[in-house]
């Protein structure tokens, strides 16, 4: 998605891992290259003699699947920061910040016209990772291994009609320290953003579940206020027919047979 309007800018982009990963964030595929040249990922078999992938780290102005995007100039300073540092060999799995034997051995900015990516934007960041295990590479060429992602520290600059939570799924962003982040560091992140994932998780699924519960107690209320009005409208009636039959005058008695009524007595 190019349209980033409103959509939340990763800032001060500090890369610290690269990951082979399954679907990357960026939509981007990866692709094979032997010595016999280059081509897509997945449509044929790669020169093993080589055993290098190909892939875009990030894109300038496009919409990642989290929801975030950056300019040109931005990744530019992140892959300059991440050779700089020497951490060529910070390449991982699927974010399991374990080092793979495998390393960055090229890296640059694409331009227009670049013979492994012409269809992607200028400046977007692209590298060449080289695989040294048998096992890592038949991976690959077996298709558990479609793109790449990253993880590292960003400070987010959130559009001013976009409410966002940065994702830490596939790619983990977080406020930038002013020291460099160890592995550890970024493991302790990965590790706080699950629990905190979870504990929300967990807190919106008791919420839902004490909504329901509530308003199922609420329908039983209305119910049993329902029946209790039925109720006093049924007693104030029955009242209101006893008052009426003690109010009534007594009624004489009628006449014994024969057309004369009853002789009073008394008892002294």
């Amino acid at each position: 998605m190019d349209d980033h309007r409103g959509m939340p800018k990763l800032a001060d982009l500090d890369v610290q891992f690269i990951s082979l990963v399954k679907r990357p964030a960026n939509g981007r595929r990866v692709i094979l290259r032997g010595v016999s040249g280059a081509h897509e990922f997945a449509i044929r078999k790669a020169d093993a003699r080589l055993k290098r992938v190909y892939g875009i780290v990030y894109a300038p102005d496009s919409v990642d699947s989290q929801g975030d995007w950056t300019d040109a100039e931005t990744i530019r300073k992140a892959a300059d920061a991440w050779m700089l540092s020497g951490r060529a060999s910070n390449v991982d799995r699927e974010h399991d910040f374990s080092f793979l034997p495998a390393f960055v051995a090229e890296s640059w900015l694409v331009r227009s016209g670049d013979p492994f990516f012409p269809d992607e934007k200028e400046g977007a960041w692209a590298v060449g990772i080289q695989v040294t295990d048998a096992a890592l590479w038949d991976a690959i060429e077996a298709g558990e291994v479609e793109g790449l992602s990253l993880a590292g520290t960003a400070r987010l600059e959130k559009g001013s009609d976009v409410a966002h939570e940065a994702s830490l799924w596939r790619r983990i962003f977080t406020p930038k320290k002013e020291r460099e982040m160890t592995p550890e560091d970024v493991r302790a992140i990965v590790r706080e953003a699950l629990d905190e994932t979870v504990a929300k998780a967990e807190a919106e699924a008791s919420r839902e579940k004490l909504e329901k519960a509530l308003a199922d107690g609420q329908k039983e209320i209305e119910a049993l206020k329902t029946a209790l009005s039925k109720a006093l409208d049924e007693a104030a009636a029955l009242a209101k027919r006893i008052e009426a039959l003690e109010a009534a005058p007594a009624k004489p008695a009628a006449p014994a047979e024969g057309g004369q009524a009853p002789e009073t007595q008394s008892f002294v």
